[in-house]
């Protein structure tokens, strides 16, 4: 045997020792009263808590779940919706309902805008907003009519730009 191999075969029997010795003082801890349990595994450690088997029982015969394609890649990804810009064949941004939706707030009070509606203007007041297009959004200004404010103009994010829509008078 090589001078490694002994080293190494030393060193396994220390790590026994060691392991050994330190059950041994755990024993001699107790002063031989019997009083402190010695840890234990769940089952006691004698092996009769039996080891949870996979579904089939271990024999190998469930078989493995699959992608709906069977894992070989050819059924294609749902792409989200892409807003109209042109990615997703038949997903067409709806441009006229969009603009037929912005006539419908003009002349609307404020209590009645939907939630989602930004405001820009409020009478003299100016509100920031964020720069972010997304299309089909609505951003309004309101002025007081003796009434209430009142959606004046909308703008509309539409693919080929914005579009706004003033109320007219009349």
């Amino acid at each position: 045997m090589n001078k490694s191999r002994t080293r190494a075969l030393v060193a396994s029997v220390g790590v026994v020792l060691a392991v050994g010795v330190g059950t041994a003082a755990v024993i001699a801890a107790d002063d031989h009263t019997g009083d402190t349990p010695i840890p234990t595994e769940p089952d006691g450690g004698i092996g009769d808590t039996p080891i949870p088997a996979e579904p089939d029982g271990g024999t190998g015969d469930t078989p493995i779940p699959v992608e709906p394609d069977g894992g070989i890649g050819d059924t294609p990804i749902p792409a989200e919706p892409d807003g109209g810009i042109g990615d997703t064949p038949g997903d067409e941004f709806p441009v006229d309902q969009a603009i037929a939706d912005a006539h419908g707030l003009l002349g609307r009070n404020e209590a009645d805008l939907p939630a989602d509606v930004r405001i820009a203007r409020k009478g003299a007041d100016q509100f920031a907003l964020t720069e972010d297009y997304v299309l089909g959004r609505f951003t309004v200004e309101l002025d007081d009519d003796g009434d209430g404010f009142r959606v004046t103009s909308v703008t509309v994010e539409l693919p080929a730009g914005p579009e706004t829509l003033d109320l007219t008078s009349g």
